[in-house]
């Protein structure tokens, strides 16, 4: 099996070999690959964050969710 840097070393031997009108193409290819490694890392790292809220104001949200929601989609179509 591979490793870590037996791998990287193998992408940028082929990137090596990738003609040069290519290159812009691949570069942008690698920063959407960031850009969602970076949205991933920010989802996660709301993970938890209600795990310690007050169960009543738990219950208060989710039994006016619906109702919140049509008050706050209104202002959006305004």
């Amino acid at each position: 099996m591979n490793t870590d840097t037996q791998i990287r070393k193998q992408i940028m031997q082929r990137i090596q070999r990738i003609p040069i009108d290519k290159l812009k193409e691949l570069n942008d290819y690698v920063a959407k690959l960031e850009q969602s490694i970076n949205k991933k890392e920010k989802i996660l790292s709301f993970a938890g964050t209600w795990e310690h809220i007050d169960e009543n104001i738990f219950d208060q949200l989710t039994e006016n969710l619906i109702a919140n929601r049509e008050r706050n989609k209104s202002r959006i179509d305004e």
